[in-house]
């Protein structure tokens, strides 16, 4: 095996009495299989993998400006420097949208009078959540108001989530209150990346609500993550005829959908010190896509 670049493969059959010969071959880096039918279907495998990789290298990746990449380089420095590894609301948001995510109107209020104000300049309705480091399960403490309808609403939400943020967490730094223009109608799907310590950046897509929680509807691609890659994640769905349109109903716009898979792709192979990133969800309308909230976590520094 030293000797050549050709695959090898082996197969030893018998349990404990050949369990020394598999072990040599695994530390000379060499694959052993206890049945030869796992054997050949791995190999098909590697040959299958191989191959999409061949043509990935063919096909269209997203790429941003040089200057956007260094201004997303400095963003991340100056957030890892806090200490902290995992963040959502503003950090993560600014993230992505260098990378061209695009989010509803938003604004951080600090007081009851600023959400009444901030409420004003989105227009209602809008949706409120809790801001903080510390808080990424906003729910779990009350940290999130649906259909805030007017300016007196949205002062006193504020007030009402941030007394309970501190109520249940009171060691939680709580930077203020995230107001968020609401979008209406769309589907749902979720872009979520996790880090393999085999394969590298896993590429989630999924559509949002039951279909991932229940009908484990996902799919799965290793980045980078070329276009043809995302469009075929995206027909894997059994559910793709829900965002196709049915009964009448206008279709999603399945090449937004194609666009924020290479997007997240592109954002982690520049800068794979992130281990974990969601956008959850992404609104997809009849044109374009929203994304509606996010969370990015790194690596922890030595």
């Amino acid at each position: 095996a030293s000797k050549t670049d050709k695959p090898i493969i082996s197969a030893f059959i018998g349990g404990k009495m050949v369990r020394a010969a598999s072990e040599r071959m695994k530390m000379n880096a060499i694959p052993s299989f206890a049945y030869p039918e796992v054997a050949v279907e791995s190999y098909k495998k590697l040959c299958e993998f191989t191959t999409a990789r061949k043509k990935q290298r063919s096909s269209e990746h997203y790429s941003i400006s040089e200057e956007s990449k260094a201004t997303v380089r400095s963003m991340i420095d100056a957030l890892r420097i806090t200490g902290h590894i995992e963040f959502g609301d503003d950090s993560a948001m600014q993230i992505l949208m260098h990378y061209g995510f695009v989010f509803p109107r938003y604004g951080l209020a600090r007081s009851a009078r600023d959400a009444a104000a901030i409420g004003q300049r989105l227009g209602f309705p809008i949706v409120m959540k809790i801001a903080s480091p510390d808080i990424l399960h906003k729910t779990d403490v009350g940290g999130v108001k649906l259909h805030i309808d007017s300016a007196e609403d949205a002062a006193d939400a504020f007030t009402e989530m941030t007394t309970n943020a501190r109520r249940f967490m009171p060691d939680a730094y709580i930077s203020g209150v995230m107001l968020h223009q609401m979008i209406e109608g769309g589907r749902e799907v979720i872009l979520g990346v996790s880090y393999d310590r085999t394969f590298g950046h896993m590429i989630m897509l999924g559509l949002g609500g039951i279909y991932v929680e229940v009908l484990k509807d996902v799919s799965f691609r290793i980045a980078p993550v070329s276009r043809d890659e995302a469009q075929d994640m995206v027909t894997e769905l059994r559910s793709i005829a829900l965002l196709r349109g049915t009964r009448g109903e206008k279709p999603a716009d399945i090449g937004a959908i194609v666009d924020g898979i290479m997007k997240v792709s592109a954002l982690v192979t520049d800068f794979p010190e992130i281990r974990d990133l969601d956008v959850n969800p992404m609104k997809v309308m009849n044109k374009g896509a929203f994304a509606l909230d996010s969370r990015i976590i790194f690596e922890p520094q030595a």
